[in-house]
């Protein structure tokens, strides 16, 4: 009689992960084609249970991705063109978090790229606070168009990626900007939003840490995205504004839109 060590293979510990990882990335560089779950389990030499939870973490963690053949389920290692779609996919998923976004960025000549071919620079929010205030002391009141226009420019310039994911997910095209802004590590946003009239709110305002606090509403940047991204969205002329800013005390900021025409 078997012992169940030999039925089962060797024992393998979570912490052989990086170790499992390194094989099954060997194992489907050498067949872009796809391999099935049990044929890698074999390959590597661990039973299909064990196998199977470590390509769910492989998945997760944006390296691999999988295709129906039939009845069959055929692993392959994530293509550069496959994360704008694997990003999208998550757009559906009420389990967006940074991560996801980071595992659609690709690497190239030591540049990292966002799904729709655009360089990503990390902007801690320090360096944003630095520049609304280096800014201001160059422009002064004008600080304001200033970061009002930059808002609408930066939806302008991701309106391909914006689209693809409205597109996938069968979601508006404000609702999916709002998700990307999420993904990017910017805040929690709430939407109460119709074809003509809007409520939006965010809870973790990048420039309410602005000190000492502003005399207006700080935030022109997120009211010209908003605006921008409604007008995408729905057509027409949108004109947002801010009226409940965290840098004057309240609990939240708070936007209101409306089309114009």
């Amino acid at each position: 009689m078997q012992s169940r060590t030999e039925e089962t293979g060797p024992h393998h510990r979570w912490q052989d992960y990086e170790k499992i990882k390194l094989d099954v990335v060997a194992i489907l560089a050498k067949n872009p084609s796809g391999v099935t779950g049990a044929k890698i389990a074999e390959l590597v030499g661990i039973t299909q249970g064990a196998m199977s939870k470590y390509l769910s973490m492989l998945n997760v963690d944006g390296i691999i991705t999988s295709r129906k053949v039939g009845v069959a389920k055929l692993w392959k290692l994530v293509s550069n063109s496959d994360r704008s779609e694997l990003l999208a996919d998550k757009m559906a998923s009420d389990r967006l978090n940074f991560k996801d976004y980071v595992v659609s960025l690709v690497e190239k000549e030591g540049r990292l790229l966002d799904p729709d071919n655009k360089r990503v620079l990390a902007m801690p929010t320090i360096l944003l606070v630095s520049l609304y205030k280096h800014t201001k002391s160059i422009l002064g009141s004008e600080v304001h168009p200033f970061f009002y226009e930059w808002g609408k420019s930066y939806a302008r310039e991701t309106q391909g990626l914006i689209q693809n994911m409205a597109n996938r997910t069968g979601t508006q095209f404000f609702e999916s900007f709002l998700s990307l802004l999420k993904l990017k590590g910017w805040g929690k946003f709430e939407i109460d939003m119709t074809e003509k009239n809007a409520n939006v709110i965010w809870y973790d305002s990048i420039w309410s840490e602005i000190d000492p606090p502003e005399e207006v509403p700080v935030d022109d940047f997120m009211v010209g995205a908003l605006t921008e991204a409604a007008s995408l969205s729905f057509g027409g002329t949108w004109q947002f504004t801010e009226v409940d800013c965290k840098a004057l005390g309240s609990p939240h900021c708070r936007f209101t839109g409306a089309r114009a025409d």
